[in-house]
């Protein structure tokens, strides 16, 4: 005798007919890199870091700087080193610099070439470095402290002060003084914010 035909089971409308077995959870593994990397960013963000002191650097004794200063700056051997005649009145900053150099090339390096950071290197280190807001120097001896050649460091210097990191006040071409003011902008300024340029030329200045 024929066995009865079973009948199947109804299917539901949006239910699957086959069924796939539950995942057990997956266990959570503690990733000590990630630790790290939390902390570091916390520290960063807490600005933990160490400020650099003043310290000697070829850069200052190629540049030769020397500024006139109203207040007592740190002493290095760059500012008694007079490369350049004296020009100008740079203002000090203090005994230690906003921010250290680290911090700037951080922040910065996604968007400054490597001539473009070797310049503003050359520049931290004859201003905040020494305590001052901006320095004299020429532009022949900028070149060979940020370890360029002088078309390309005036290219350069071109760049940076159309992003608003550089700014040249006054620039002197005198029987007795010949060389260039730079101020290093930690933060880029717009053109409204700038010093107005002077230039000094025989002995006569103009805007």
């Amino acid at each position: 005798m024929a066995e009865p035909k079973i009948k199947p089971a109804k299917r539901e409308a949006g239910k699957s007919k086959f069924r796939l077995p539950d995942r057990a959870p997956r266990p959570v593994e503690e990733n000590p890199l990630r630790e790290l990397l939390k902390e570091a960013k916390a520290q960063e963000e807490a600005g933990l870091e160490p400020k650099s002191s003043p310290r000697d650097t070829p850069v200052k004794k190629i540049a030769g700087v020397q500024a006139a200063q109203k207040k007592v700056v740190i002493s290095t051997p760059a500012l008694e080193i007079a490369g350049v005649p004296l020009a100008g009145t740079s203002q000090a900053v203090g005994e230690a610099p906003p921010i250290t150099f680290a911090e700037f090339s951080r922040r910065w390096s996604p968007i400054l070439r490597s001539g473009q950071m070797g310049v503003c290197r050359a520049l931290f280190e004859m201003t905040y470095e020494a305590g001052l807001t901006e320095c004299f120097t020429s532009m022949p001896r900028l070149a060979e402290a940020a370890g360029l050649k002088e078309r390309q460091c005036y290219n350069v210097v071109g760049q940076l002060e159309l992003l608003g990191f550089i700014e040249r006040p006054e620039i002197f071409n005198t029987p007795t003084q010949k060389g260039t003011i730079f101020r290093l902008n930690i933060e880029p300024r717009p053109p409204s914010d700038r010093a107005e340029r002077r230039y000094h030329i025989g002995g006569e200045g103009k805007s």
